[in-house]
């Protein structure tokens, strides 16, 4: 049977924070650093309360205790709210494209961790009926998932698993590439996750262009941890522990469709935050220093307003 999503206990905390140099103290002091910064950024939105020095203390934990990299990702963050809302904005998990994409794919953190602090990451095509399927939809419940983690996760890495049983020739005619790029900054830096592996599992030959568009986004370093297998689960099962799997891929962590009805439930409840936080977002108009440069955030020349290529 599926768990509630759990944070890990004290003793994990604590070691992820002597991973890097940092106690009690000094991370209150970093937060209360990290507001003092944004209070003097023009251009960045004004937050308060215990789930934004959360956030904060989360922020510095990915970024491995490095200021000048935290204080860059949540600019990154508010940004892309600001430069790509299709994606990073109308979060209601009530609205009618949300209801609609749940039913088509599943993007969710398994409750348990690995053994070794990580966090399972499963995202699945629930149909093989590509009939309403936008692939925008699918990128923005995995930006929604990981926004939730940063107000309540503690991980070392994520393992994310893309289970590609159902997907089809109708799936690989509807995939964007300028979606899975944004989709990876989104990940990679306003979110800054430590990526530990992409699992793609149960991948049809149809899937070879998706992989391969995937693959291109990320970095030399980042495409060495990309794994794909066919139906034979053998090497995967070796790389992840039953107890952060769904019943459904061998493990003992309860039902897929368990877990993400458990999951559905957890986004519901952030809803009224989902609809607070929609206009924090970057004010371009107030940025110190000129423009933003969109090449700087999504590894594009020119105006990322006028870019459109699929």
């Amino acid at each position: 049977m599926a768990k509630e999503f759990q944070v890990p206990g004290k003793d994990l905390v604590q070691k992820i924070w002597e991973e890097f140099g940092l106690n009690e103290q000094r991370l209150k002091e970093s937060v209360e650093a990290l507001k003092k910064w944004l209070a003097m950024e023009p251009h960045l939105p004004e937050e308060s309360g215990s789930l934004h020095e959360a956030r904060l203390e989360r922020w510095l934990i990915r970024c491995k205790n490095s200021m000048e990299r935290t204080k860059q990702s949540i600019d990154f963050y508010y940004t892309l709210r600001s430069l790509s809302p299709e994606l990073m904005c109308d979060w209601n998990p009530r609205s009618k494209w949300y209801q609609d994409a749940v039913q088509l794919n599943c993007c969710f953190p398994m409750p348990e961790l690995t053994p070794e602090g990580d966090r399972v990451i499963l995202i699945k095509y629930l149909t093989k009926d590509t009939t309403n399927y936008v692939h925008d939809d699918l990128v923005r419940l995995c930006l929604m998932a990981a926004d939730v983690r940063m107000c309540e996760d503690y991980c070392r890495k994520d393992v994310y698993i893309l289970d590609m049983e159902n997907y089809t020739l109708g799936h690989a005619c509807k995939v964007k590439f300028t979606s899975f790029k944004k989709g990876e900054v989104g990940l990679m830096k306003a979110f800054s996750a430590r990526l530990k592996a992409i699992h793609f599992i149960n991948a049809p030959s149809c899937a070879e262009v998706l992989i391969a568009i995937i693959k291109s986004v990320y970095s030399s370093k980042l495409r060495l941890r990309i794994y794909v297998h066919g139906n034979d689960l053998t090497e995967f099962n070796k790389q992840v522990p039953r107890m952060s799997l769904p019943d459904d891929l061998g493990g003992t962590g309860g039902s897929l469709q368990e877990n993400w009805d458990l999951w559905l439930k957890k986004v519901d409840s952030y809803r009224d935050w989902f609809l607070e936080h929609e206009n924090f977002k970057s004010d371009e108009s107030k940025r110190q220093g000129g423009d933003f440069d969109s090449g700087d955030l999504f590894g594009f020349e020119g105006s990322f307003r006028s870019l459109n290529v699929d």
